[in-house]
């Protein structure tokens, strides 16, 4: 594999009626990002952030990242490939296969505990920042608050859906983290075609859905388990002024949907991926005929089968 083959995925249309009942009058496209030499769509973000922070490092340069796991494992890749040392720094709630990926590309993995208030200094986010402040020789990657984040989206993703559809496409449905995929493509598709609509997928129990949509966020932490997607804070990147609506979807439906698309439509995505697609049917279900929807296959489900395709973890957290 090398840094060339990132991007340039291929744009999916579903074909299956029983996952798409729509689809005479109004298509739906995944865009598979789990086609990126990591399996995930960080590798875009990741390789244009180091790409452009390469030439003010030295070779004693050590990248630092907090990552829910497929930024950690994309980050272990490029560094690899560049000769940087790396560390990343999760939580308990990164499944087995993103932690084990990270350490095999080179890099050493902190793993701070999950469900820690986002303002104590155990949250993993700060512990990443704290130790990427305590070296001079360590560069903070800052996912969470780098504008490159954006950028790398606007410059890379959001060109690919225009060209790929023709210009055609007429809403955007995708989760946030980050919130760099939707900000950048949604930034770039509105450039072109202001009509557009951005929908934010969100997990049931976040906190973006209540600040995009102008409630007060709330103090308790959410409770979902899908990675990769929603937020206990309120992302530094998020501008809600682009997004026109919002989708909530439960932990239940997402990682159903994912099964479903593995044995309906033949694709293996992880949990974020069903989160997005069964977004995108709920938005057919009330948009006008002939609309076009893209949405984002983040991440491949391989990642994920010691949890969402693992039938004792479904039964332990109640999901069979």
């Amino acid at each position: 594999m090398s840094l060339q083959e990132i991007g340039k995925t291929e744009l999916h249309l579903i074909k299956n009626r029983k996952i798409n009942p729509y689809k005479d009058s109004i298509p739906i496209f995944i865009k598979l990002e789990n086609q990126n030499p990591t399996k995930s769509i960080k590798d875009r973000m990741v390789h244009y952030i180091v790409s452009k922070a390469k030439e003010e490092c030295s070779k004693n340069t050590t990248f630092v990242s907090a990552s829910s796991g497929n930024t950690g494992s994309s980050l272990a890749y490029v560094c690899n490939l560049l000769n940087f040392k790396c560390i990343i720094v999760t939580d308990t709630k990164c499944s087995e296969e993103k932690i084990k990926a990270c350490r095999e590309y080179g890099a050493e993995v902190i793993i701070a505990e999950s469900g820690v208030s986002p303002d104590s200094d155990e949250h993993y986010q700060n512990i990443a920042k704290n130790l990427a402040s305590s070296n001079p020789n360590y560069f903070d990657l800052d996912q969470y608050g780098n504008e490159k984040n954006i950028e790398s989206y606007f410059k890379t993703l959001g060109p690919e859906i225009w060209e790929e559809t023709d210009g055609q496409i007429t809403h955007f449905v995708a989760g946030g983290s980050t919130c760099g995929t939707i900000m950048g493509v949604g930034s770039f598709l509105k450039e072109r075609k202001k009509e557009i609509n951005i929908v934010l997928a969100d997990p049931i129990g976040s906190r973006i859905s209540g600040f995009v949509m102008g409630r007060e966020v709330v103090s308790d932490l959410g409770s979902y388990v899908i990675e990769g997607v929603g937020k206990d804070s309120v992302p530094k990147l998020l501008d809600r002024e682009l997004i026109n609506s919002v989708i909530s979807i439960s932990d239940q439906e997402a990682i159903e949907m994912c099964h479903r698309l593995k044995s309906e439509e033949g694709i293996h995505l992880g949990g974020s991926s069903g989160l997005n697609v069964l977004a995108a049917v709920r938005l057919a279900s009330e948009a006008p005929s002939g609309s076009k929807i893209v949405t984002i296959g983040c991440d491949s489900g391989a990642k994920y089968e010691s949890k969402i395709y693992n039938d004792v973890w479904l039964k332990e957290n109640n999901f069979l």
